[in-house]
């Protein structure tokens, strides 16, 4: 479990590279990465108390079930199935979506650690929607939790971690073959992701040009409207209005910060670092939904407030803990 949170800076390095990105770029990066490398490590060494949060077991499974129904009722008030007409994903409530995600992906992965099968209900559910990203960090989190929590990969367990890859590989599939996009597109994607960030990081004040709005505006688009945190890397870029751009890890960042974007890589990794000590399930749950995000926000950013609602809670815990540990 301790050394999972390095495969964010890992993963990060080699995108960047990848990508071709431009050699400022690439400073930038690797000072970026290895700052979460150093926050990871100085984390792992802060001792505190898993205390978890203090939540009944019933309402767990009742926000598990709660996340299924808002995806139906979604798919009822629309009268068709985004997956299969991707162009209507749009009309999908984004208020009534963070919420699916919020509370779908920890309560669907502490259900799957509880020995819970139907807990993959969720994956396949959020499918429907027609988007990558919450499939990917669903699969991904259960997958690593079961990985980390089967202790040994004896020849069943390794016929189900091999089932949930497969699983999210055929959903991720499935929904990029009925967006219409091909190996090619998505490969164009990613250049593109690179090329912004070079854009930003040669564009950008070295002291921050947004000064923390961007990634506020995570929190203030879902109830007030306005741009989103991608739709103001667009507007940065000068991209037509109303398209969102993602910029990989690193691109909201440095736009809100500039160089000091390498402290919040910092903290990052520090909060990784003492996650991954995590005992408590609900904790554990959180962990791995938290590092599921940080992943596969190696290409879209941590730029969501469910996901900044997760790493609230996250955080919460670990205030908990040091402090129950400091009064020992």
């Amino acid at each position: 479990m301790r050394d999972l949170p390095y495969l964010i800076p890992i993963l990060f390095t080699f995108y960047i590279s990848l990508g071709l990105a431009q050699p400022k770029t690439l400073a930038v990066s690797t000072a970026f990465a290895l700052s979460i490398v150093w926050g990871i490590a100085r984390g792992r060494g802060i001792m505190w108390q898993d205390r978890g949060l203090k939540i009944p077991k019933r309402y767990i499974y009742y926000a598990f079930w709660t996340s299924l129904a808002i995806i139906l009722i979604q798919l009822l008030k629309l009268g068709q199935i985004p997956l299969l007409n991707p162009t209507i994903r749009t009309q999908l409530s984004p208020r009534l979506t963070a919420l699916t995600y919020f509370l779908g992906v920890p309560t669907s992965v502490y259900l799957f650690l509880e020995g819970r099968r139907y807990s993959l209900m969720y994956p396949l559910f959020v499918a429907l929607y027609a988007y990558r990203t919450p499939v990917l960090v669903s699969i991904l989190a259960i997958g690593l939790a079961y990985y980390e929590e089967g202790i040994k990969l004896e020849r069943g367990n390794l016929k189900k971690l091999v089932g949930i890859a497969f699983l999210g590989i055929v959903l991720f599939e499935m929904i990029t073959y009925l967006r219409g996009n091909t190996v090619s597109s998505l490969w164009v994607r990613f250049q593109s992701t690179v090329s912004a960030l070079d854009v930003i990081v040669w564009r950008g004040d070295w002291l921050g040009t947004y000064h923390g709005s961007l990634q506020w505006a995570g929190v203030t688009s879902y109830f007030m409207g306005g741009y989103s945190p991608r739709g103001l890397i667009a507007k940065f870029l000068y991209v037509r209005t109303g398209a969102t751009i993602t910029a990989t890890l690193l691109g909201g960042m440095y736009l809100d910060f500039g160089v000091f974007s390498i402290i919040e890589g910092f903290l990052l990794g520090i909060y990784y670092g003492m996650m991954s000590r995590a005992e408590n399930p609900i904790t554990k749950a959180l962990y791995y939904s938290t590092l599921s995000y940080g992943i596969a926000g190696v290409e879209t950013g941590i730029l969501d407030l469910p996901v900044y609602l997760l790493f609230a809670a996250g955080i919460y815990v670990l205030y908990q803990g040091y402090r129950a540990g400091e009064s020992k």
